[in-house]
């Protein structure tokens, strides 16, 4: 059985790559941090292979993100593009059709 949050990881991943591929300049700095930061979820969520959804990726990433904003001491501005950087991933993987979840 596909382990469904590596998949949607691995999804989303693959459009942060993408859109880091074609990004202006003023954008390369959140998707520098969002790149590394999935990877991060995907090596260190704890879950059952099993019993996990492409949801739970999202939910875990998002918990995630907060906790390495507050972490990180990240300005207002910097967490609002890193945030719609994200969803603009999520939503490009889900129309590509990667584990949607």
């Amino acid at each position: 059985m596909q382990d469904l949050f590596l998949a949607r990881g691995d999804a989303i991943k693959q459009q942060l790559l993408h859109m880091e591929s074609q990004a202006a300049e003023d954008d390369l700095f959140a998707l520098g941090y969002l790149i590394p930061q999935t990877e991060l979820v995907q090596e260190m969520a704890d879950y059952n292979a099993d019993d996990v959804t492409a949801d739970d990726f999202d939910e875990t990433f998002e918990h995630w993100l907060l906790t390495a904003f507050d972490q990180d001491h990240m300005g207002d501005t910097d967490r609002q593009r890193i945030t719609e950087l994200w969803q603009n991933a999520c939503h490009n993987a889900e129309q590509q059709g990667n584990t949607a979840p």
